[in-house]
């Protein structure tokens, strides 16, 4: 019987604690998926503007190219010297942080160069999304590089 009443209260625990799904997420999911794409293609055009509409002011972007964490403004005026292609390799996955607030990661495989130099060919990519209004906003965002 007590074997039953710990099984029982595992499970209740577990139940409990499971994030459940809200009416809203699937279309929330794509809004922060689609908003992180259009961003991407903007830096990859070399969109400064876009760029620029895509993040929050107090942005910051930590990378193995760049010589530490930059702001929305020292990324844009380093965005010549960025040249790059970025290709996701498997699954992306948003998770939802609360009704304003997500977090997006991905491998990626990256083709380019910062400063005439080589990037990491090989990726794990977060970015913190949030929303402004109507628009989802990218927040924070970080690459790290993987072995070959």
């Amino acid at each position: 019987m007590t074997r039953i009443a710990i099984l029982m209260t595992a499970a209740a625990c577990f139940i409990a604690s499971a994030p459940l799904a809200r009416a809203g997420d699937a279309e929330t999911i794509a809004a922060v998926n689609k908003a992180s794409a259009a961003l991407d293609a903007a830096f990859e055009s070399r969109n400064a503007e876009a760029v620029k509409a895509m993040m929050t002011p107090d942005h910051e972007a930590v990378t193995p190219y760049y010589d530490g964490p930059k702001s929305v403004s020292a990324q844009i005026a380093s965005i010549s010297d960025l040249t790059y292609e970025q290709t996701i390799v498997g699954e992306t996955r948003v998770q939802l942080l609360g009704p304003g607030a997500a977090i997006r990661t991905f491998k990626a495989k990256l083709d380019g160069t910062f400063k005439g130099r080589p990037i990491a060919p090989r990726v794990f990519v977060t970015s913190i999304m949030v929303k402004d209004g109507d628009a989802w906003l990218e927040r924070f965002y970080q690459v790290t590089a993987m072995e070959p």
